[in-house]
């Protein structure tokens, strides 16, 4: 009996994933860790929903992964809202209102820009040394700072691909729908929170190695 529950044991410990089998695993099913270490800027174009608003809106993302420097634009036939961070300054135009962002609120949005997936999977890909990945649970990956702070988490079904997605110290996270490619990488086609209060479809994403020097991240 006690050779029996021994083998069971060292069964499972070597059939246990390790957090870089896993963290490969979400790679190859993202699109490849070739493809994502070449990627250093995204832009995104997705239709919201949100219970606070009447109609559905457009949201489109200009995003550089080297450098703090996002740029966001909410817009239907009610709202106008963009706002944008450029290495420590920010400004946010509200249905045409432009002001200074506060420091809090570039904090934020900085804090958004650090955890975004996309970005994640760039540092993963090039094996980023200021990132540790850990494997929690059987379907649980979780991407840490050199400092100990959690950047993500992500539940992946069998196919490494995202079904549940988190940021920093947030354990509700967000639903992931399956998977789309833009020739390139793979991408969740849509998210939702789980109590139903939002949820957004991506229409459009465009990948490459540099942001175009046609997006402004300092002026609407």
């Amino acid at each position: 009996m006690k050779i029996v529950l021994l083998w069971l044991a060292l069964a499972t410990t070597s059939l246990a994933e390790t957090a870089e089998e896993r963290a490969e695993r979400f790679l190859t099913a993202m699109g490849g860790r070739a493809a994502w270490s070449q990627v250093k800027f995204a832009h995104v174009e997705a239709v919201h929903d949100d219970l606070a608003l009447a109609q559905p809106f457009t949201n489109k993302i200009w995003n550089d992964f080297t450098a703090p420097r996002v740029r966001f634009e909410a817009k239907n036939a009610q709202i106008d809202r963009r706002r944008a961070i450029d290495d420590g300054k920010g400004w946010r135009s509200r249905d045409g209102v432009v002001s200074e962002s506060t420091p809090a609120q570039i904090e934020e949005d900085r804090r958004w820009w650090e955890a975004n997936i996309y970005r994640t999977l760039h540092r993963l890909a090039v094996n980023d040394p200021e990132l540790t990945a850990r494997a929690v649970g059987e379907h649980r990956l979780e991407i840490f700072r050199a400092d100990g702070k959690r950047l993500n988490w992500f539940v992946l079904n069998p196919r490494g691909e995202p079904m549940l997605f988190g940021t920093w110290d947030n354990e509700t996270g967000g639903a992931m729908g399956p998977l789309a490619s833009n020739g390139s990488v793979n991408y969740p086609k849509w998210g939702a929170m789980p109590d139903g209060s939002w949820r957004y479809e991506v229409v459009r994403l465009v990948t490459a190695e540099k942001a175009p020097v046609a997006i402004s991240f300092t002026t609407p």
